[in-house]
């Protein structure tokens, strides 16, 4: 293999260098990612429709500059009614066409489905921006569906040195972790709430249940006819017993004034 240096002064076209030898040199000591100021930088935003924005924003792959200077639309294809997908925002360096443009990465159909995988080779070099989940049946993307890949290293990255001074992966995958630990647990929680309300009222409704089959209408009625009854009844019994107790005081009272009168 031959040897190869530079940069030097040409005399007469003797030093002349390819894009590809200063993009060499730059990716020697410029990492490839997205540059971190503002933190909206190449950022996926759902449209709550079947598209997401990639909002403006500088990127770097193997020494070549990518620029978005506007909201770019992008489109996601039709969910399936069974399976659920997986698409990857990405954004490509294309070797041959001499280019770096954003695509929708579509993944496969399946019950779990997973991202589909970067291509990193002679030919082409990707960065994974967003993977997009796509539910079956799905109508419209929501940011919940939306997973950043900007600070996971291992996908995208922030842009850096020669020497690598942020790893923003643990801080990433720390994210993560709390963001699924917290909805696990919240899910847990109303699954657990559905359980007990689902089973009071069962309970409530096997008591009634006999009550309401049939005529509902007539045994309620028949229901409202039996209580008034028996509240008559109870009143009944009330003045008959307010009565008597009535009568007996009154005799007491006779009988006292009797004997005070027999005592004069």
């Amino acid at each position: 293999m031959a040897e190869s240096s530079g940069f030097f002064p040409s005399f007469n076209g003797d030093r002349r260098y390819f894009t590809s030898f200063f993009a060499e040199y730059f990716a020697d000591f410029i990492g490839n990612g997205i540059y971190p100021n503002p933190s909206t930088q190449c950022q996926v935003l759902a449209n709550n429709d079947m598209t997401v924005t990639l909002k403006p924003g500088n990127a770097y792959i193997n020494g070549y500059r990518y620029k978005n200077d506007s909201d770019k639309s992008l489109s996601i294809k039709t969910a399936d009614g069974v399976l659920k997908r997986i698409d990857r925002i990405v954004l490509r360096h294309t070797i041959l066409n001499r280019e770096i443009k954003a695509y929708v990465k579509k993944g496969a159909f399946a019950s779990i489905p997973v991202a589909p995988t970067l291509q990193r080779d002679a030919d082409m070099w990707e960065l994974g921006i967003a993977d997009i989940y796509i539910a079956n049946g799905a109508v419209s993307i929501s940011q919940a569906n939306i997973t950043d890949l900007r600070l996971n290293n291992d996908y995208c990255g922030i842009v850096h040195g020669a020497i690598d001074q942020v790893d923003t992966t643990t801080i990433f995958n720390q994210f993560q972790a709390w963001y699924l630990e917290t909805t696990n647990q919240a899910a847990a929680d109303i699954a657990t709430m559905l359980s007990a309300f689902q089973s009071g009222f069962n309970t409530w409704f096997a008591g009634v249940q006999d009550t309401l089959s049939g005529d509902v209408a007539g045994n309620l009625l028949n229901k409202i006819n039996d209580l008034i009854a028996r509240m008559t009844a109870v009143e009944a019994d009330i003045i008959v017993h307010t009565t008597a107790i009535a009568l007996i005081e009154n005799r007491k009272i006779n009988d006292f004034r009797k004997m005070r009168m027999g005592g004069i």
